[in-house]
C-alpha cells in the first residue's frame, strides 16, 4: 500500500516538474517573440522590458520545477546537480531583478 502511495506521489510530482519546465519555456518563448516584435516596431524601449520581464517570470517556472525535482531526487549525486541548477537559476533572476530596478 505504502509503494502504491509513493508511486502515485513521484507520477504526480512528475508531471507537474513536466508542465512547469513547459509553461516557463513557453512564457520565455512568447516574450521573447514579442520583444522581437516591438524592437522592429515603434516601440523599442519596450522590447528591452517585455524581454526581461518574461526571462524573469520564465525562470520563476523553472525555479519551482527544479524544487520539485529534489523531492524526487533519488540520490545525493542528483540532488547535488539539482541545487547547483537552482542556484544559477536564482543567480540569474536576482541578476534580471536587479537590472531592471537599476534601468
Amino acid at each position: 500500500m505504502y509503494e502504491q502511495l509513493e508511486e502515485i506521489f513521484r507520477l504526480i510530482v512528475n508531471y507537474a516538474i513536466l508542465i512547469l519546465e513547459a509553461l516557463g519555456a513557453l512564457v520565455i518563448l512568447v516574450n521573447t517573440v514579442r520583444s522581437i516584435g516591438q524592437r522592429f516596431g515603434r516601440n523599442k524601449d519596450a522590447s528591452r522590458e517585455t524581454l526581461t520581464e518574461g526571462i524573469s517570470s520564465g525562470l520563476s517556472f523553472l525555479l519551482s520545477s527544479e524544487v520539485l525535482k529534489t523531492i524526487v531526487a533519488p540520490d545525493w549525486k542528483e540532488i547535488g546537480m539539482t541545487c547547483a541548477v537552482l542556484a544559477m537559476r536564482a543567480g540569474m533572476t536576482v541578476l534580471i531583478k536587479w537590472e531592471e530596478k537599476h534601468r
